[in-house]
Order: structure tokens, then C-alpha cells, then sequence
């Protein structure tokens, strides 16, 4: 009788830790059957919008988050790319779609946020009807001069420009681009006023501010490993310092309320179901957890971090009203 106690309790046990293996081993892998799939869905491969040209950044992203949660999802994420009018063509097809959770597309807010606040006539859709779902990279924003320059700290930058306003040239990428309005944010917080100077994309900014054509520039903070030795990052626009950066003061910290960053984020169009935000809320959690995932978002330039619907929708729509109140103390409205 003991001996059958024994054995059935082994028998027992032994089937409890297979169980339990096999779930976090589901867990670990991504298996679709540890996440609660909202019923029937998806019953075909799903379409992600992507409004710009492939190769670039925003496409490589995509590319590479699909890529690990199709596993996850048991269905194809089939990639459209949408160029056109900075992206706005893409995410006005978006918000049109059908929203039963086969249309999704990535945003890039700031980017789908400027063009519908800046120029709303002529923009085919509105912030507020993009269902945000969850964010999966975040790259910060920093100030920065080139290493050979005068202004050593932000202190230096700040004392210079109320000392001579208008003086300090300060690179872009073109008007009313994130960076352009990262600067804003800057010169409004410290009371400065810079003029800036547009250029067609970031490698220009980047040679004339290593030229000394210009003075600083804002980018992303991967231009702080990339350029290292040759920009000096004086100020990093996030809550805290980043550990990847730990040696780089944040604007709060020196006592300016600027908090900059650019989001890899995945949308839907209007009035999507709740349970297929959460559902895909989770599918995005698990991508990012994935070590080989943020590798391979690393190499691309865009790191890894997650955000979930809650907290992405918060981000998203407090990055919306630092946008709107620059729009309106500069006028920017056409």
C-alpha cells in the first residue's frame, strides 16, 4: 500500500512538472497557446501598414518585429509599404480600414502626430483616431556639439544663447521634423532662442555640425555610440538616465523640463476591440522580451522597449500635447 502511495504520488508529481515545463517552455518560445486569442482571430494573414519606402528605418523595424511574433500569432504579418506625403498617406489608409484587427501599421509619433496638427486641412486624418497598441523600441533624443566645439555642457549652450540670442545655428533635418520641434522644446524650457537651419536629412545635419557650419544638433541617441569622439552629447531628453548612456546628464536633472523620445509603436484604425488590443498588447511584450529580437533591433539602430496599451496610449497622447502647445506658441498651424 505504501509502495503504491509512493509510486502514484511520483506518477503524480512527474506529470505535474511536465505540465508545468511545458508551459513555460510554451511561454518562453512564444507559443501562441500561452496567450488568450480573442475567438476566430486572426482568421487570415494581416496586413501591416508601412507608409514609407522599404529599407528605411521605419520598414527595417517592422520587418524585424514580424518577423518574431508570426511564431507567436500562428499567421502571416505581410508587410504593405504605403509611401507618400511623409507617411500621412499610409496612416489616413489606416484609419479607414475595417477594424477587426487584420489592418494594423506602424506609427512614428512624433511623425504621425506633427503633420495632422500642423497642417489639419490638408492632413486625411486626426491623432485621436489611431487605436495605439503597444510600443515596442524608444529612442531618445539628445543635444549635441561637435567634440572640438566651445560649449562643453548645456550650462555653456545656454549661457552663450541668452548672451547672444539667435546666434547659436542649430541643425535639422527640415521644418517642422521631430528634431525641429525637439529644439523648440529646448529653446522654450531654457529660455533661449537658436536659429535653425534645415537640411534634407540627418547625415547633412550631421556633417555640418561636425563642419562647424553649425553649432548643435539634436539626434537620436544613436548618434552617441556611432559618432563617438566626434559629437559631444550634452544633454539626453529622457525621465532618466539611460543606463545604455549612464554618463550623459538628462535635461531634468540640469533643471529644463524637456523629455524628447521617438517610438516604434503599432497602431490600429478607429473602434478596434478591445480584446484585440490586449491580445496584441501581449504578442508585443513577448517580442520584445525576446534577447535575440533586441539584438537585432539594436543592430538596426532603433533599441528594444515596451510599452503596453495603457501606458503606450499615455505616452503617445502627452507627446501629442507638448507637439499641439508648440504648434500654437510658434504659430505653426497652416
Amino acid at each position: 500500500m505504501r509502495h503504491g502511495m509512493r509510486l502514484g504520488t511520483r506518477i503524480l508529481l512527474g506529470a505535474v512538472v511536465t505540465a508545468w515545463a511545458a508551459w513555460v517552455g510554451a511561454a518562453l518560445a512564444g507559443d501562441a497557446s500561452a496567450l488568450a486569442k480573442p475567438a476566430g482571430y486572426p482568421s487570415r494573414p494581416i496586413e501591416f501598414i508601412v507608409p514609407f519606402d522599404p529599407g528605411g528605418g521605419a520598414d527595417a523595424s517592422q520587418r524585424t518585429f514580424n518577423k518574431h511574433a508570426e511564431p507567436i500569432i500562428g499567421q502571416r504579418l505581410v508587410i504593405v509599404n504605403k509611401p507618400g506625403a511623409g507617411g500621412a498617406t499610409g496612416w489616413a489608409e489606416l484609419v479607414r480600414a475595417k477594424p477587426d484587427g487584420h489592418t494594423l501599421a506602424i506609427v512614428t509619433p512624433p511623425f504621425n502626430i506633427i503633420p495632422a496638427l500642423v497642417r489639419p486641412k490638408q492632413t486625411a486624418y486626426k491623432v485621436d483616431q489611431f487605436t495605439n497598441i503597444c510600443i515596442y523600441a524608444i529612442v531618445p533624443d539628445l543635444l549635441y556639439a561637435r567634440e572640438g566645439s566651445q560649449f562643453k555642457t548645456l550650462k555653456d549652450v545656454i549661457d552663450y544663447a541668452k548672451q547672444n540670442p539667435g546666434r547659436i545655428k542649430a541643425a535639422n533635418t527640415g521644418t517642422l521634423g521631430a528634431d525641429y520641434m525637439t529644439t523648440l522644446l529646448i529653446e522654450d524650457a531654457t529660455g533661449t532662442k537658436f536659429t535653425q537651419i534645415p537640411f534634407t536629412g540627418g547625415a547633412q545635419a550631421l556633417q555640418a555640425t561636425l563642419a562647424g557650419t553649425t553649432d548643435v544638433m539634436v539626434g537620436s541617441s544613436l548618434y552617441a555610440v556611432a559618432q563617438k569622439g566626434k559629437l559631444r552629447p550634452l544633454a539626453i531628453a529622457t525621465e532618466k538616465r539611460d543606463p545604455q548612456l549612464p554618463d550623459i546628464p538628462t535635461f531634468k536633472e540640469l533643471g529644463y523640463d524637456v523629455v524628447s523620445e521617438r517610438f516604434r509603436a503599432i497602431a490600429g484604425p478607429p473602434g478596434l476591440p478591445r480584446e484585440i488590443v490586449s491580445y496584441w498588447g501581449e504578442v508585443c511584450k513577448q517580442v520584445v522580451e525576446n534577447p535575440q529580437f533586441r539584438a537585432e533591433m539594436d543592430k538596426v539602430g532603433q533599441p528594444a522597449g515596451y510599452r503596453g496599451p495603457g501606458d503606450a496610449q499615455k505616452a503617445i497622447q502627452q507627446m501629442t500635447r507638448d507637439m499641439q502647445a508648440l504648434v500654437e506658441k510658434y504659430d505653426l498651424a497652416k
